[in-house]
């Protein structure tokens, strides 16, 4: 079991979260397709990621929702993806909603699966992936000037998930994950997420 998911509910209580992830999925989507061609190699607040390389990172997690929920291991899949630079939104939702016909069967969310960061209940993988993608979708919003914060309803799921998962000894050099940054008094829900993440940015770049 990985160390970020050091609790775990009981099997037969498994938070159902595809619905959120759809949404999710469609908020960066949107997000994508507004990115302008002056700002591909922007810099981001996930600092190993332009926008370009961000969005590349963003659509190589359909093939991994598809390991995730077939048995495989995604982690040995590509942490980037290509992807059509003429409609990248287009292009990731497309992908996106096949990736999760792979889902639709109920079974899966208290099955034993393999997710990024290890072996994990069906439906707290597809919780996980819920909580990556909002976070993802506040760095390529903040990074190209739009509106970072997503549905607020969408994002205290994401953000429970991460209150619930992700431990102290699972941040830092060489982890997925930042020290906890303090957010802005007038941050919204995502933003407080990303900085629960480890999340900084400096509006001025």
């Amino acid at each position: 079991m990985s160390p970020w998911l050091h609790e775990t509910a009981p099997m037969t209580q498994i938070p159902d979260f595809r619905s959120d992830l759809t949404a999710a999925q469609e908020w960066v989507a949107g997000l994508m397709a507004a990115v302008r061609a002056d700002q591909w190699n922007a810099p981001t607040p996930c600092t190993d990621f332009d926008v370009r390389a961000l969005l590349e990172h963003l659509s190589c997690h359909p093939a991994k929702l598809v390991a995730t929920a077939t048995g495989a291991d995604p982690r040995t899949l590509p942490s980037r993806a290509d992807i059509d630079t003429n409609s990248p939104g287009e292009d990731y939702l497309k992908r996106s909603a096949t990736a999760l016909e792979q889902w639709a069967d109920d079974a899966l969310l208290t099955r034993p699966l393999i997710a990024p960061w290890g072996e994990a209940p069906g439906g707290l993988a597809v919780g996980g992936y819920l909580m990556e993608t909002v976070a993802h979708g506040w760095d390529l919003a903040v990074a190209t000037g739009q509106n970072a914060e997503a549905d607020p309803a969408l994002v205290a799921k994401a953000q429970a998930i991460a209150d619930r998962a992700l431990s102290d000894a699972f941040r830092g050099p060489g982890s997925p994950f930042g020290v906890r940054v303090e957010p802005r008094p007038q941050a919204g829900p995502t933003e407080r997420l990303a900085a629960f993440l480890g999340r900084d940015w400096d509006e001025s770049r």
